[in-house]
């Protein structure tokens, strides 16, 4: 049996004055790379409607040593450093697995 593909959502509370900066820096410092790296099939930040300075990063990843990688990069951690002063809030990331196919 085929390894499931892992999905991950980073939810990210932005300070109001840090919005366009932090979507800049993310899309420049974490979508481009990450959509590059082998393994990663969607990697999108979205933005709440209903709350401009609340994101979500939804990814997609082959399989779990694919994820695995990406987190070992240092240039993630390089990333995810410079934005958190942006946050609100911490981060919270959740894995999650598709039930729709009994998967």
């Amino acid at each position: 049996m085929a390894e499931a593909k892992i999905r991950v959502v980073a939810r990210f509370a932005i300070k109001p004055e840090c919005v366009d900066e932090f979507i800049g820096a993310a899309r420049r410092t974490m979508v481009e790379p990450t959509l590059a790296e082998p393994g990663c099939i969607e990697y999108d930040l979205c933005q709440d409607q209903a709350d401009p300075t609340r994101f979500a990063m939804i990814e997609t990843w082959e399989d779990e040593a694919s994820l695995a990688v990406h987190l070992g990069q240092e240039s993630l951690q390089a990333a995810v450093g410079a934005l958190m002063p942006m946050g609100s809030e911490p981060p919270t990331v959740q894995r999650v697995r598709s039930i729709a196919a009994g998967a």
